[in-house]
C-alpha cells in the first residue's frame, strides 16, 4: 500500500508540472485537474480499504495514468509524457511503446459526485466521499528547519486572536502535558498562560508564542504544514468552526462546519457521508428523530433545499438555525471523527483546487510565498471563478507583476466578478493576503500571528499533508459518546474511603531512595502543575503501609507516567479553581496491590496510572464532581467520574462514565 501511495504522489508531481507546461491550453488543464482529483479519490479508497483491493487499486491507478497520458500529449511536454509512461509501467508492469498512447479505460465511479451519493441506514457502511489524509509516516519526529521561528502567537491587543485547528492541536498537546484548559481553538490569554507555564517548567523563555522547536517538543509532531496554516485563516473567515451551522443567508441552504460545507451544492451531504463512513451510525446518533427528515432533504433538488432551509432559518438575514437542528449539528461537529472528515475534505477537494489555481495563475518561475498559497486556498473555498474571471486572472498572471502587487490585481478581479452585495466583503478578505493585514467581517487581522511571513515556499511545502489531523481528531468531545452508568470502579468505595491522604512532605522525600525518583521529579516539573507535587503523585496508598496489603504496591512504571499527566492537570485545576486544598487518596496500583484491595475493579484505571481518588478540605463530593463535569463538558478530558460518600474518583480513560459508589 505504501508503494502505491508513493506512486500516486509521484503522479501528482508530474501532473502539476504538466499543468504549468500547459499554460493557455484550458482544455488540457481541465483534463489534468480531473486526473488530480481522481488521484485524490483513489488515495481515499486505498487508505480505507488497505491492501485488500490491491489489484483493483493498481488497475484504477493505471487507468488514471492512461487518461493523463492522453491529455498531456507530446506537443505539451514530451519528457513529461515519457515520465508518466515510465510511472505507468512501474505500476502495471506493462510498457507503453514510444509515441503510442494507451486508450483510456473506464475509471470505476467508486466515489459518486456529492450530489448523487447516499448515506446508509444507521450502522451500515457508506460510500466514500473523500480520501483520508494521513500524516507522513516515519521514524521519530523530524526536527524543524527553523527552530526559533514562531508557529503561532498571541495577537496584539485589538487584533483578531488566532483561531482554528492549529490552536486546537496546541491546546490538546498542552492538556496532555499537564495544562487543564478548554480546547476551544482560541489562542487567548488562558492558552497563552498555559504555554508560559509549560515553557517555564521546561526551562524555556516565557513568551506569548510557540516556536517550531517548542511545537515539536510539546506535541511530538512535525510543525503545522502550509495547508494547516492556510486552513486556520480561511476557516476563521468562514466563521462556522467545526460545529456551527448557519441558516439560508446566502441562498445556499444551510452552511456547516470548518470551511462552510453547504446544503445546496451537495458538499454537506458529501461531508456527512464521509463522517458516516468513518463511524457508521454516528449521523443517526447525532440527529436522532431528525434523521429521516435529514436524509430526505439531502436528496431534494436545489430549489426545494432552499425552501426547506428557510423553514429552519430565522433572525436578521436568516443567519440563525432553529432548534433542535442547531443542537444536532453542534453535536455531530463535536465528534472527533467528524473533525477528521472536515479536515480531509478541506484538503482533498479545496487544497488540490488551490494548487491547480496557483499553478495556473502564478506561473512557474515567479516567486511563490505562503501568502500566495493562502490567497488561492481562500479563493478555492469562497469563490467560484467564471470563464471571464479565469481569463482576466490568467492575463494578470502573465504580466511582470509579482508578490503583493500581483495579489492586489487578483483581488480586484475576483471581487469585481462577485455578486454586488458581496463585492466589498470579498475584496477586504482577499486584500488581507496582499500584505498580511486587513479587516474581515469587522475584525482586524495581522497574519504574522497566524504563522505567515510572506516567505518563499517550495513544492515540498505545497505537497505536505496535514501534520495536525491525527492530534485534532483524537481530541475530546463535548458530547458524551460513552455509557453513563454503573462502572467497575463503583465497588471501590469501602476499599478507599477512610484511607489516609498523601502526606505533604517537607525536606527530604520519602521516595528519594527510588532509583527513578530524580527522573520522575523532572517529568512532573515539566508538566507545569501549579499545586500538585511529584511526591503526592507517588503516594502508594494507606493500605500499602500496613495490614494484609502491606508492601504490595510499587512505583508506577516509567512507560505509564504520561498517563497521569491529564488526570493530574484536571485535579490541579480543580484545586486552584475552588481554592481548596486537595488530598490524594489513591493514584497508582500494581496488579498485586489492586488484587489485594477488597472490592477493587479487576481492570482499574489506577493500574494504568490514569486515575486519582481525592478529597478536598471544603465542599463535598457532589460539588467537586459537579465542577469536574463542567470541565468534561467543555472538552478538557474524557473519562470517568465516580461520586462516593467521602471522596471522588476521576480518570482520563478516553470515554465518559459516571457512577455513584
Amino acid at each position: 500500500m505504501d508503494q502505491l501511495i508513493a506512486q500516486i504522489e509521484e503522479a501528482r508531481v508530474r501532473l502539476r508540472a504538466a499543468f504549468s507546461a500547459a499554460a493557455g491550453k484550458q482544455d488540457v488543464q481541465q483534463g489534468i485537474q480531473k486526473s488530480l482529483q481522481d488521484l485524490a479519490d483513489l488515495q481515499g479508497q486505498i487508505e480505507l480499504a488497505g491492501v485488500m483491493n490491491a489489484a483493483a487499486n493498481v488497475s484504477a491507478l493505471t487507468s488514471i495514468l492512461d487518461k493523463a497520458i492522453a491529455v498531456v500529449r507530446y506537443d505539451i511536454s514530451g519528457f513529461l509524457v515519457e515520465d508518466l509512461k515510465a510511472l505507468r509501467q512501474r505500476v502495471s508492469g506493462v510498457s507503453v511503446p514510444a509515441g503510442e498512447v494507451v486508450p483510456p479505460q473506464p475509471f470505476p465511479d467508486t466515489n459518486p459526485p456529492a450530489a448523487g451519493g447516499t448515506l446508509p441506514a444507521p450502522g451500515g457502511n457508506g460510500p466514500v466521499a473523500a480520501p483520508v489524509i494521513v500524516t507522513t509516516p516515519g521514524v521519530g519526529t523530524p526536527q524543524p528547519a527553523n527552530p526559533d521561528r514562531p508557529v503561532i502567537s498571541l495577537s496584539p491587543s485589538g487584533l483578531r486572536r488566532v483561531n482554528g485547528p492549529v490552536v486546537i492541536a496546541l491546546q490538546l498537546a498542552l492538556i496532555r502535558n499537564g495544562q487543564a484548559i478548554e480546547p476551544d481553538g482560541d489562542f487567548g490569554g488562558i492558552t497563552a498562560g498555559a504555554v508560559q507555564r509549560w515553557q517555564a517548567a521546561n526551562a524555556l523563555v516565557q513568551t506569548n508564542a510557540v516556536t517550531e522547536s517548542e511545537w515539536v517538543k510539546l506535541t511530538g509532531c512535525p510543525v503545522p504544514s502550509l495547508f494547516d496554516l492556510c486552513l486556520g485563516v480561511t476557516s476563521d473567515f468562514e466563521g462556522t468552526k467545526f460545529d456551527r451551522v448557519v441558516g439560508n443567508f446566502d441562498d445556499q441552504g444551510l452552511t456547516f462546519g470548518l470551511i462552510g460545507f453547504t446544503l445546496v451544492n451537495g458538499e454537506l451531504k458529501a461531508l456527512l457521508t464521509r463522517i458516516e463512513a468513518l463511524k457508521p451510525g454516528s449521523v443517526a446518533i447525532a440527529f436522532g428523530a431528525l434523521y429521516p427528515e435529514l436524509m430526505t432533504v439531502l436528496d431534494l433538488p436545489g430549489a426545494q433545499k432552499q425552501q426547506w432551509a428557510n423553514t429552519v432559518s430565522f433572525g436578521p438575514n436568516r443567519m440563525e438555525v432553529a432548534e433542535p437542528w442547531k443542537k444536532a449539528f453542534l453535536r455531530i461537529g463535536s465528534f472527533p471523527h467528524a473533525r477528521r472528515a472536515q479536515m480531509e475534505r478541506a484538503r482533498s477537494v479545496y487544497w488540490e483546487k488551490a494548487l491547480g489555481d496557483l499553478d495556473r495563475f502564478v506561473p512557474m518561475g515567479k516567486p511563490r510565498t505562503d501568502l500566495d498559497a493562502a490567497f488561492w486556498y481562500d479563493t478555492s473555498v469562497q469563490n467560484s471563478l467564471s470563464a471571464n474571471e479565469t481569463q482576466l486572472l490568467s492575463t494578470a498572471g502573465a504580466t511582470s507583476l509579482t508578490g503583493p502587487a500581483l495579489r492586489e490585481r487578483f483581488s480586484q478581479v475576483i471581487a469585481n466578478g462577485s455578486l454586488g452585495r458581496w463585492q466589498d466583503d470579498v475584496l477586504k478578505r482577499k486584500r488581507t493576503f496582499v500584505g498580511g493585514t486587513g479587516t474581515v467581517h469587522g475584525s482586524a487581522y495581522d497574519l504574522a500571528a497566524w504563522g505567515f511571513a510572506d516567505r518563499s515556499v517550495s513544492a515540498a511545502d505545497l505537497a505536505a499533508p496535514s501534520s495536525i489531523i491525527d492530534l485534532v481528531s483524537s481530541g475530546t468531545s463535548g458530547w458524551n459518546e460513552g455509557t453513563l452508568g454503573p462502572d467497575a470502579e463503583a465497588s471501590e468505595g469501602p476499599a478507599v474511603e477512610g484511607s489516609s491522604p498523601a502526606p505533604v512532605l517537607v525536606g527530604n522525600s520519602a521516595h528519594a531512595g527510588w532509583a527513578l525518583y530524580p527522573k520522575f521529579v523532572s517529568f512532573v516539573d515539566g508538566l507545569g502543575l501549579r499545586s500538585i507535587t511529584a511526591d503526592e503523585l507517588l503516594f502508594l496508598g494507606a493500605q500499602n503501609e500496613s495490614g494484609s496489603c502491606h508492601g504490595l504496591n510499587t512505583y508506577p512504571p516509567e512507560e505509564l507516567w504520561p498517563n497521569i499527566a491529564p488526570t493530574a492537570a484536571i485535579v490541579d485545576k480543580l484545586r486552584n479553581d475552588l481554592a481548596q486544598p486537595v488530598h490524594l487518596l489513591s493514584i497508582y496500583r500494581s496488579l498485586a496491590y489492586n488484587s489485594c484491595i477488597q472490592g477493587s475493579a479487576a481492570h482499574s484505571q489506577h493500574m494504568q496510572y490514569r486515575a486519582i481518588d481525592f478529597v478536598m478540605d471544603g465542599g463535598n463530593p457532589i460539588s467537586w464532581s459537579t465542577k469536574l463535569k463542567t470541565y468534561r463538558a467543555s472538552g478538557m478530558f474524557r473519562g470517568g467520574i465516580g461520586v462516593y460518600r467521602g471522596f471522588v474518583h476521576v480518570d482520563t480513560r478516553g470515554s465518559d462514565a459516571d457512577w455513584t459508589g
